[in-house]
C-alpha cells in the first residue's frame, strides 16, 4: 500500500492510503498534544466539540445528519503515544462509488470542520451544560480505572515506576484537574490546539490523493500561527533503582505487574528484535511465561508481556494467587534470564516471529488499525510501509534477541494483594 503525504498549510499533514479493500472511506484527524500540565483540558475538549457545532447544535442534529450521510459513523476519542496525547476526530463514511456520487466525502470533510472549527458557543464560549455534563462523564471514565483490575494495576505501575516523568500522567487526565477546571482556561487550552498543535489528516479508502487534498483545502477553516513542537519522548534510563511496591485492596486474584526499561526506541533498529524478545517472553501461547510460568508451573491465570514503543517501556503483567507472589516473580526472572543468556529454542523463535507477522499483517484489515500504524509513524518520522515492518521482523536473529534483551533492565515491581485480615 502506497502511502500519499501531502503537506497542507503550516503544521498540517495529509496522509491518504489509497485501497480498494473496504467500501468505506475512514477519515481521521489527529491533533499532537504535549502531555504537559493542559492534560485534562485536552482529554476533555474533544467530548465537548462532539456534542454540538454550527447548524448541528445538537447530539440529535447531528444524529439526524448522520443517518442523512448513509449512516456514517463519527467519533471522537484520546491517546496517549509516548508522552504527547493524541486527539482524534474519526469519521467512516459509504464510498460514493455505491451511492451514486453523492458527493459524502466532501460532506463528511466539511462536518468535520465544523465540528472542530465551528463549535456551538454561549457569549464566546462553550456551552456550560455540555462542559458539565462531559465532565461527569470524563471523571465516571477515570474513576472506571478501578474496575478493571488488570488495566489498573498495570497503570498504578507505569505511575510508580515514571512518577517524576511526563508519561506517568494517565491518558484521560485526573479527577482534581476536573474538580477545579476552569471553563475559560478549556476554551482558552482549545484555541491552543487549534491555531498551534500539529495535525495529521489520515483518510483510508479507494480515494484519489489529488482529489482528497483539493476537498480537504476547500473545507478546511483554520487560522493557524506559530505551530508547537512536540518534545521528543526521553525513552533511555540506564541507572534505575528497583522498587517495590503492593497495594492492598479486596481483590480475589491477586495482578503482578513489572515494568522494566528496554532503552530501545521505535525508531531505533533494535527494535525489531526488542519487538521478537518482548514476544518470545511473554506474546502467546509460544512463549516462555505461557509455556513456564502459566502451563507448567501453574502459577498464574494469565500472564503477558507488553512494549509501550514510544517511551521504551516493557510491562510483564500475571494474574496469580495472592500468596505466590515471590515464586511467579522468581520464575518470570528466571525466563528473562534465559533469553540474555541465550536459552531461545527454534520453536520459541520461530513462534514468536509467526505470530507477530500475523499481527502485522492484519493491521491492513482495519482502516482504524491502519491509520494508528502511519500515526505511529509521524510521530517517529518514519516511511517504512506494513510490507518493510513485516521483512525486518521475518530478518531478526535469534543473536540479535539476546543482544537486544541485554539492554532491558527492571525497574518497578508492582503488587496488587486483597486486604489483610485484621
Amino acid at each position: 500500500m502506497n502511502v500519499e503525504k501531502i503537506d497542507i498549510k503550516k503544521g498540517i499533514r495529509l496522509f491518504v492510503l489509497p485501497t480498494g479493500k473496504f467500501k468505506t472511506v475512514t477519515i481521521s484527524f489527529c491533533f499532537h498534544r504535549d502531555l504537559d500540565n493542559d492534560y485534562t483540558y485536552n482529554a476533555l475538549i474533544p467530548a465537548v466539540l462532539r456534542r454540538g457545532c454550527e447548524g448541528f447544535t445538537t447530539l440529535k442534529d447531528i444524529q439526524r445528519h448522520l443517518e442523512s450521510l448513509y449512516g456514517a459513523l463519527f467519533d471522537v476519542g484520546v491517546q496517549k503515544k509516548g508522552e504527547r496525547q493524541i486527539l482524534r476526530f474519526s469519521m467512516e463514511v459509504v464510498n460514493d462509488e455505491y451511492v451514486g456520487g453523492q458527493g459524502l466525502l466532501a460532506q463528511s470533510l466539511y462536518f468535520m470542520n465544523r465540528i472542530i472549527n465551528r463549535p456551538v458557543l454561549h457569549e464566546g464560549s462553550f456551552i456550560k451544560d455540555y462542559i458539565d455534563q462531559e465532565k461527569e462523564n470524563l471523571g465516571n471514565r477515570i474513576r472506571s480505572l478501578i474496575n478493571d483490575k488488570i488495566q489498573y494495576s498495570l497503570e498504578r505501575c507505569i505511575q510508580e515506576m515514571c512518577r517524576d516523568e511526563k508519561y506517568s500522567r494517565y491518558v484521560f487526565g485526573s479527577e482534581e484537574d476536573l474538580k477545579s477546571l476552569d471553563n475559560d482556561r478549556l476554551y482558552g487550552v482549545y484555541k491552543d490546539i487549534i491555531n498551534t498543535s500539529p495535525l495529521d489528516i489520515f483518510v483510508v479508502g479507494d480515494v484519489d490523493p489529488d482529489k482528497v487534498k483539493m476537498l480537504l483545502e476547500q473545507s478546511l477553516s483554520m487560522e493557524r500561527s506559530r505551530i508547537k513542537s512536540i518534545p521528543v519522548t526521553p525513552y533511555k534510563k540506564l541507572k534505575t533503582k528497583k522498587r517495590t511496591v503492593t497495594e492492598e485492596m479486596d481483590v480475589n486474584q491477586g495482578k503482578l505487574v513489572i515494568g522494566f526499561r528496554t532503552n530501545v526506541n521505535a525508531g531505533d533498529k533494535e527494535y525489531y528484535p526488542l519487538l521478537v524478545y518482548s514476544s518470545i517472553l511473554g506474546g502467546g501461547p509460544h512463549s516462555k511465561l505461557f509455556i513456564n510460568v502459566r502451563e507448567k508451573a501453574s502459577l498464574a491465570y494469565y500472564a503477558f508481556a507488553r512494549l509501550e514503543r514510544f517511551k521504551g517501556l516493557m510491562f510483564v503483567g500475571a494474574g496469580i494467587d495472592v500468596d505466590k507472589q515471590e515464586q511467579t516473580l522468581d520464575i518470570i526472572m528466571e525466563q528473562v534470564n534465559a533469553i540474555s543468556g541465550g536459552n531461545i529454542t527454534q520453536q520459541e523463535y520461530q513462534g514468536a516471529v509467526n505470530s507477530l507477522v500475523t499481527s502485522i499483517l492484519g493491521t491492513a484489515d482495519q482502516p482504524s488499525h491502519l491509520i494508528d500504524y502511519y500515526l505511529g509513524n509521524s510521530i517517529i518520522e518514519s516511511g517504512i510501509t506494513l510490507e518493510e515492518f513485516v521483512e525486518n521482523i521475518k530478518n531478526v536473529s535469534i543473536d540479535q534477541v539476546v543482544e537486544v534483551s541485554k539492554k532491558v533492565i527492571m525497574d518497578t515491581v508492582y503488587f496488587l494483594t486483597n486486604k489483610r485480615k485484621g
